[in-house]
């Protein structure tokens, strides 16, 4: 882990080890393959903490969330929460414990509980982060975790966040850009502050928050991933929808690593959802069929539906045809995403409703 977003990713990074002197320190290390308790405990170990981090993704109205934390070693150090507050606002976490293995696990496990306690205080971000650094230096006083905190208005898009050394978040939209805030890693001082700033998330646009696992992989030749390639491939895939977009990242920072890394990998990526339904149907179609087929397909249709109640003949004329050109597979894919996506505007309108009645 790096303090990169204290000086800002473009400047000097600190070097990871060459991959020559990161496979000798594996070998050095016991292998969990020659000790099946060991294995076995640290399996178990795995599977619950990926399930607790799965436990906690919730589902927003009119918005599309998706995380997901690819450790580098049988357990990870990264963490993510998200949790709920008061009148419209929603909590989103990430960060990023010291060190690799066990101990970055049950410290990941440690920052996590204290977080979760501070963060019912239900304070703006700026002064939960100054808060959990508090906690943090009394109960763990040998560790230092990066952390970025946003709450989000699920109405209106504005985000208010507080950076704690971490990586910028990324807005993905026409274009690609960061929210450039930088603070101390919580476990240093225990007088730091932390401010809090806001943005605006528009309609159709995309907030990516990630660990540094992401844009420090190495290749073969000892170059880092970077920034700069992340920033390009969000450009070209920023249509995606949130789970997608996740799995395009993954997939070619591992291909450029060729599976290789040298630390965790943790993302969490929300979207917020287009006003009309007709136009975030078609965006779906998009992610799963591409532009030009997504394109043909709507041509076909004429006039959609605007309202969701109204979509279900609309809906076996997609499976019709989708189908008949591109097989029965994307068309069961393309439909259950479909119909996905009316119901949360079913639902949503329902309670909008309910909150206006």
């Amino acid at each position: 882990m790096s303090w990169t977003s204290l000086i800002s990713h473009r400047s000097a990074h600190r070097r990871q080890p060459p991959r020559s002197a990161l496979a000798a320190r594996a070998a050095q290390r016991p292998s969990p393959g020659d000790h099946p308790e060991l294995a076995q405990d640290l399996r178990m170990a795995r599977e619950l903490q990926q399930g607790l981090l799965l436990q906690t993704v919730p589902r927003l109205p009119r918005w599309e969330l998706a995380a997901a934390s690819l450790p580098a070693t049988e357990i990870g150090g990264d963490v993510y929460d998200f949790p709920a507050l008061d009148n419209g606002w929603h909590g989103l976490m990430i960060g990023d414990v010291s060190g690799h293995g066990l101990a970055a696990a049950l410290r990941m496990a440690v920052a996590r509980t204290l977080f979760r306690q501070v963060a019912r205080e239900k304070l703006d971000p700026g002064a939960t982060l100054a808060a959990l650094n508090r906690a943090l230096i009394s109960e763990m006083p040998h560790g230092m975790v990066t952390m970025m905190y946003v709450h989000a208005e699920i109405e209106t898009g504005v985000l208010r966040f507080a950076n704690a050394g971490h990586n910028f978040p990324v807005v993905i939209g026409r274009d690609v850009r960061e929210l450039e805030l930088s603070g101390l890693p919580l476990g240093i001082d225990p007088d730091e502050e932390y401010e809090t700033m806001t943005a605006q998330l528009d309609p159709g646009e995309t907030v990516l928050l990630y660990t540094d696992g992401i844009t420090e992989a190495n290749d073969r030749r000892e170059r880092m991933y970077g920034y700069a390639r992340l920033q390009s491939l969000l450009l070209r895939h920023h249509q995606q929808r949130p789970r997608t977009m996740m799995s395009t990242i993954l997939n070619t920072v591992k291909a450029w690593s060729e599976n290789t890394l040298v630390d965790d990998m943790t993302m969490v990526v929300i979207r917020r959802r287009l006003p009309e339904l007709d136009a975030e149907l078609r965006n779906v179609c998009v992610d799963v069929m591409g532009e030009m087929a997504a394109a043909a397909l709507w041509c076909e249709l004429g006039n959609v539906p605007a309202e969701p109640a109204a979509w279900q003949a609309t809906l076996q004329q997609v499976g019709k045809t989708v189908q008949a050109r591109h097989g029965r597979g994307l068309s069961r894919e393309l439909l259950s995403q479909l119909r996905l996506t009316i119901e949360e505007y079913r639902t949503a309108s329902r309670v909008e409703v309910g909150a206006h009645g």
